[in-house]
């Protein structure tokens, strides 16, 4: 069995998060559990099970998502790395099912899972295509609403689709559930650190696909994910998205886009 490190960022998730731990401690395949705390006040990391597969690396500051993971993965000796938000839940044979499909395919750098809301319903973000000007504008002004009668009104979100039963590649998963190879992680530098807080998914996915590898979606690794419980606690999150929306089109499209999308920023909630 292929060595794997769930490498999780904490920031006041609260209780959640030793539930979230529970579930990897129980799941096939794990061999080092890293938690990365950004300073939390909420008493969360005093909840965590004594357990040796667990490596805690407490932050005296909130540095931001991805210097946390880059972080954490620098303590991984494992094969794979899956990066898991600490307000979601894995299956116990989640880490299994993810080895098997880089098993099938060539060029692979990142295998994604089904991620659903607590209600059963995917969640929003599990299927994405990388944003553009003209996506970008048709999510953030709701029109992708309509894409379920009409494929052209699509923004960065495919949930309008129905949801594929065999693994498919695609172009963006969640950030939710990362799998990643180790080799390739540290080959592509990591996460950009640049980004506080969103977008440094969609800027891996990028900079795997300009690589030339593939980005891989199995709807049979099911998670679920209560979206959001870390950013609750940050009053500053909706300008942290600006930020990183701006950087994101600034790094890999045009000036005339970048352009575009600082002005429309400014109007954004």
């Amino acid at each position: 069995m292929n060595s794997c490190a769930v490498i999780i960022v904490n920031y006041n998730t609260g209780k959640l998060l030793s539930q979230v731990i529970d579930c990897v401690i129980k799941a096939e395949g794990v061999d080092e559990i890293i938690v990365v705390d950004n300073n939390s006040t909420d008493g969360s990391m005093e909840l965590l099970p004594d357990n040796p597969k667990i490596k805690i690396i407490l932050r005296k500051t909130n540095t931001g998502f991805g210097s946390s993971c880059n972080l954490g993965a620098k303590h991984a000796q494992s094969e794979y790395l899956l990066f898991l938000n600490p307000d979601c839940l894995i299956q116990k044979d989640s880490i299994v099912e993810s080895v098997k499909t880089f098993n099938k395919s060539c060029k692979l750098a990142i295998v994604g899972a089904l991620v659903k809301n607590s209600d059963g319903t995917e969640q929003q973000a599990t299927r994405r295509g990388l944003p553009t000007l003209w996506r970008a504008v048709k999510t953030y002004t709701k029109i992708e609403k309509l894409a379920k009668y009409c494929g052209c009104f699509a923004g960065v979100n495919l949930n309008y689709k129905p949801m594929f039963k065999q693994t498919k590649q695609v172009e963006a998963i969640s950030g939710a559930y990362i799998f990643i190879k180790a080799s390739i992680f540290k080959e592509l530098g990591g996460f950009d650190e640049d980004f506080f807080m969103h977008f440094e998914d969609l800027d891996l996915y990028k900079r795997s696909l300009d690589a030339g590898y593939k980005i891989m979606l199995n709807p049979q690794i099911e998670v679920i994910h209560y979206q959001g419980t870390s950013s609750q606690s940050n009053s500053h999150v909706s300008d942290y998205k600006k930020q990183s929306l701006q950087r994101y089109f600034c790094k890999h499209c045009s000036l005339f886009s970048c352009y575009v999308i600082k002005i429309a920023s400014r109007f954004l909630r």
